[in-house]
């Protein structure tokens, strides 16, 4: 049962109500660092107003506005004009470093929340999305590594590991929290029209994280509060599923009156955009596509200087920021990027995963199909690929083919002329992977696994469809070696120890499951779980030295851990 949680829908600026009761979400308020920055206390709404509710019809409104041709921003320069840069007048936020939390404490921070986040059911599992949203973070890093910004090349401790997620939430928003992980609401990615606008976005919070905004908002005998109002937030919700909500629901109100503490100011978003930019700029996405999105969401949502509070007509995003980055745009030689044939593979994927039970899934259907009937290639190709995943997830394996096969000849058709044919794509690919699969065909569907796979090393999609091909071939000594080598690597990722945990169980190795197990429970959180699965396979695990080794120092580990954060919430209940 949820509960209504007052959140900022960043992009707009106004406050929405949003009937969601999800730890992921909840947690905006916090620690959300959106693209158009949190706020002070939010005062009340002028009659004049729109207060969205929920799934209304005037938020579902609003994304087709944001998408349309009426939306579209008659200020942007010619691509084709180059002009003096102006001189403009950039705020100093002072150094990155000084008297702030570290890194560390940023981290650990960072992955509590993150421990909630990956049990929470609007965590998004799309492994496409995943792969699409951390390849652009990898080619935006890169860019600022070579532009030298902010702690982009920092080492060691000081080094950030950063990772994006998606979120399954129809509305426009993206957010940074503590430590470098970046989340993104499936509804941008929909919203999005260009693969250039979501780069715009992820490189405005890769600005927050790199300038270390939520460490310099607060000095280091602060973080036990970062701590304190992440327990009595994630408190708040899980007595949402009790008579108790009532407590709930003010501890959610104490911790909205210390948001002004870890509230970003203009000049922080100011520094997010130009480091943002200048991140665009130099990993070749087309610049265009920060004023462009900026200017459409001004226009979707009527946001003008007359009948706005103050605090909306002082806030950049109407009127500053806009133009500091048409003013960007003008000093560049802008040119045209098209958007990868992936990218609108992947809006199909992220309309398809914000829907919730059959309801949606023929809504999303009746939107597909309108989508193949248009004249656009790359709708066409989103129309009919889209088919395909509504298809696969109703056990319709043959239509499903039918309509990925559609899907690749659009896709050459949607292609740029005289470009290469497309032979390769994680979204088509691992898809074809699982219908292969799904048909009894394991060995074609590891065949296109270990295909992708060597085309794109870094996938997790392609990875995981070849893990679950072998475990139907009988591999398990190929799984479990590719698997416990993986996590070595990735030792915080929940899908390598799940997969280990079952390629154990096939081969009958009881303690290395139960040791997998374990890894995967404390990822979510759940030290209890966690520590009852070490136990087990310590006890399960025979005279094997090495390995009960192993088994011990972790589940000390965990103790350690656990009674840690009982002390922090503790902590936080007393204070």
């Amino acid at each position: 049962m949820g509960i209504v949680k007052l959140a900022y829908f960043k992009w707009m600026q106004k406050p929405v109500l949003l009937g969601i009761g999800r730890k992921c979400l909840a947690l905006h308020l916090i620690f959300a660092m959106g693209f158009a920055g949190a706020q002070t206390p939010l005062p009340k709404a002028p009659a004049s107003e729109v207060v969205v509710e929920g799934n209304s019809a005037a938020l579902q409104n609003l994304g087709r506005a944001v998408q349309s041709q009426e939306a579209q921003s008659p200020f942007l320069p010619s691509k084709n004009t180059v002009r003096t840069q102006p001189n403009l007048v950039l705020p100093d936020m002072g150094d990155p470093g000084g008297d702030a939390l570290s890194p560390v404490d940023e981290r650990r921070i960072g992955e509590r929340i993150m421990r909630e986040i990956r049990a929470d059911p609007d965590y998004s599992n799309d492994l496409p999305i995943y792969d699409f949203l951390n390849q652009m973070d990898r080619r935006l890093l890169q860019a600022a590594k070579r532009l030298q910004l902010g702690g982009a090349n920092a080492l060691g401790s000081a080094q950030y590991n950063f990772e994006v997620f998606a979120v399954k939430e129809p509305s426009i928003n993206a957010f940074a929290l503590p430590g470098g992980f970046i989340g993104f609401h499936t509804g941008l990615l929909v919203a999005a029209e260009t693969e250039s606008e979501v780069a715009s976005v992820m490189g405005h919070e890769i600005g927050h994280v790199l300038q270390r905004h939520i460490a310099r908002s607060m000095d280091k005998q602060a973080m036990n509060t970062m701590i304190a109002i992440a327990g009595m937030v994630l408190g708040a919700l899980a007595a949402s599923s009790n008579p108790s909500a009532a407590v709930g629901l003010m501890r959610g109100g104490q911790a909205l009156s210390v948001q002004n503490q870890l509230a970003y100011s203009r000049d922080a978003e100011r520094e997010a955009d130009r480091i943002g930019f200048l991140i665009l700029e130099g990993s070749g996405y087309d610049v265009n596509g920060m004023p462009a999105f900026f200017q459409r969401l001004q226009k979707a949502t009527s946001i003008m200087d007359s009948g706005v509070p103050a605090y909306v007509r002082t806030h950049p995003l109407t009127i500053d920021r806009i133009a500091d980055m048409q003013d960007r745009v003008r000093m560049v030689n802008a040119k045209t990027v098209p958007s990868s044939l992936e990218f609108y593979l992947i809006k199909a994927r992220a309309r398809l995963d914000q829907q919730k039970g059959s309801s949606g899934l023929f809504d999303a259907r009746n939107i597909f199909e309108s989508f193949s009937k248009q004249a656009s290639p790359t709708k066409q190709m989103e129309g009919f690929y889209g088919l395909a995943l509504v298809a696969q997830r109703q056990g319709k394996v043959d239509i499903a083919e039918g309509y990925l096969q559609k899907t690749r000849q659009m896709m050459q058709a949607a292609a740029a002329p005289g470009s290469p044919l497309l032979r390769q794509s994680v979204s088509l690919d691992t898809t074809a992977s699982e219908l292969a699969l799904a048909k009894g065909k394991p060995q074609e569907a590891l065949q296109i696994a270990h295909a992708t796979l060597r085309a794109y090393p870094e996938s997790f999609a392609a990875a995981v469809a070849m893990i679950q091909a072998e475990l139907k071939l009988g591999k398990t000594d190929e799984a479990i070696s590719w698997l416990r080598a993986r996590t070595k690597q990735q030792p915080n990722e929940t899908i390598w120890w799940t997969l280990l945990a079952d390629a154990y169980n096939q081969s009958n190795n009881v303690p290395l499951r139960h040791y997998a197990m374990g890894e995967k429970f404390a990822l979510t959180g759940a030290w209890p779980s966690a520590i009852e699965q070490m136990r087990i396979a310590r006890a399960a695990g025979g005279n094997n030295y090495y390995q009960g080794s192993t088994i011990d120092a972790r589940l000390r580990e965990f103790q350690r851990m656990y009674l840690e954060e009982q002390r922090e919430d503790a902590k936080s209940r007393g204070g």
